[in-house]
């Protein structure tokens, strides 16, 4: 620790490869490099889809986007993608870094040759026996034990000299990106967020569930809702949303007292879920958004690495599984029960 204090690092690459829960799960360890380091230049190498997460980030100097081949647009070619991310990184290997960081919470062999082409003094990540690190590298083991994504990406940086204890999530709400939003919304009152999107089957919840949830939490509570879903037809076979099925769930509560909050981008899904106090969704991306911003979550979980890996990190929650892991043999009553439990 005694280098650190005589010859602190001063510029930092970290390179992120993940998803969104996985890069909110980083930010608390990006604010502790700050704290310890107030004075350093902090990049981070992230991609197109989930960068919008670290806009307005104060602990972050520079954010370099890259563009994953199947994120690009429609009248991009793949080999401009390739050919723009290899700039990219032949830009950051002339900045001469201290140390990158490839922050990731298992052993990433691709993201350690990407970390070698930036030239840095140190490379910091878990190696396994296919990742050689050299004499200057910080290579560690992935530590054993049920921890959570945010302690094994913190622990990355204790080999950085952090000892801060570990903050909670780190997410502005960038207002000067959001555009106009035509839903006026009410600040006054209870607001629950009810987000119904999900990639994977074993994570969707019907339609009739949401349905009966509103109405079982109106009847007893009185609330405002909000239905936040993936934009897109779901018969879009490159990014199947969620259209029909928020349209369809809008109809079956048109007496109660829910709007649609449509999200094209993900500035406008951190805006509305800010707007809220409490919210209810699957585990994933919108979860992890919601407690980075501080909200109540009741989760419905289906695999059971949530309940020890993934669940919220920082703030109150419920989690609920089923015997199957399919989210759908949950009922609308349990989730009201547990949402009750935590207003």
């Amino acid at each position: 620790m005694s280098n650190y204090k005589q010859s602190p690092p001063k510029r930092f690459l970290i390179i992120h490869h993940q998803n969104i829960g996985d890069l909110l799960c980083t930010t608390p360890a990006i604010h502790a490099l700050r704290k310890t380091y107030p004075k350093c230049y902090i990049v981070v190498f992230a991609n197109n889809y989930n960068a919008p997460i670290l806009y307005n980030n104060p602990d972050i100097d520079r954010i370099e986007v890259y563009t994953k081949a199947k994120h690009k647009n429609a009248s991009e070619s793949l080999f401009f993608v390739y050919i723009d991310k290899l700039k990219k990184i032949i830009k950051l290997r002339k900045e001469r870094f201290d140390y990158v960081i490839v922050a990731a919470s298992s052993e990433r062999a691709r993201e350690w040759n990407l970390a070698r082409l930036c030239k840095p003094k140190s490379i910091v990540g878990y190696v396994d026996k296919n990742i050689k690190p050299k004499a200057n590298d910080i290579g560690l083991n992935v530590p054993s034990g049920n921890l959570h994504e945010v302690e094994y990406i913190f622990n990355l940086f204790k080999g950085l000299g952090v000892v801060h204890p570990i903050p909670p999530m780190q997410l502005s709400v960038d207002w000067g990106r959001t555009g106009n939003h035509s839903l006026k919304i009410n600040d006054d009152g209870l607001t629950i967020g009810i987000h119904i999107s999900t990639r994977k089957a074993k994570q969707q919840w019907s339609v009739e569930n949401f349905a009966g949830l509103i109405k079982e939490i109106n009847n007893n509570f009185k609330a405002n809702f909000l239905i936040f879903w993936s934009p897109g037809s779901q018969d879009n076979p490159k990014h199947s949303g969620d259209d029909e099925k928020a349209q369809q769930l809008f109809e079956l509560c048109k007496d109660e007292p829910a709007s649609l909050y449509q999200t094209n981008t993900l500035h406008e899904l951190i805006i509305g879920l800010s707007k809220c106090q409490y919210v209810i969704c699957s585990d994933g991306g919108g979860m992890h958004i919601a407690a980075a911003l501080g909200k109540h979550i009741v989760c419905l979980a289906s695999i059971p690495s949530v309940t020890t890996r993934w669940y919220p990190w920082g703030v109150k929650y419920k989690l609920l599984q089923s015997v199957s892991n399919h989210v759908n043999d949950i009922s609308f009553k349990e989730v009201a029960k547990s949402l009750e439990e935590l207003l």
